[in-house]
């Protein structure tokens, strides 16, 4: 059997490529996978009127969370926190129920912000994920 410098070449380019291919996919960084998600009245309320927001979300590339949900007036630059979950470990899931008064007419902005803490006691978390912006109208 000799060997055939025509069928080498290509044979050992190819396998040149697959090692390479093979290489950068291992040498990627894993993505952490989670999520963040409320829940809002979807029909308008009343100015006064106090609703109920709940959420959930986890994340697996941090130790600790805590969910919490947001507030602003339609046009307002601040997001302001209405209330906060416990805090709880990575994968058990971090929940939050808050009350949120809608105290004047227009449009209520609403969001949820999982924070991913070091410690349970960290006081520095930074925020993880957040949800899409959900809107109340208030009349």
């Amino acid at each position: 059997m000799t060997l055939d410098p025509e069928r080498l070449l290509p044979r050992a380019a190819a396998a040149a490529l697959l090692g390479v291919a093979a290489l950068s996919l291992a040498a990627a960084p894993a993505t952490a996978e989670g999520a963040m998600a409320i829940t809002a009245p979807g029909r308008p309320v009343r100015a006064g009127q106090a609703l109920r927001i709940s959420g959930d979300g986890d994340d697996d590339g941090v130790r600790y969370l805590r969910a919490c949900v947001q507030e602003r007036a339609l046009g307002a630059a601040a997001w302001h926190t209405a209330g906060c979950g416990r805090t709880v470990s990575s994968g058990s899931g971090a929940t939050v129920e808050a009350r949120v008064r809608a105290r004047h007419r227009g449009a209520l902005q609403l969001r949820g912000v999982l924070y991913g803490l070091d410690a349970p006691g960290d006081p520095h978390p930074d925020v993880v994920r957040s949800s899409p912006v959900r809107m109340v109208r208030i009349h």
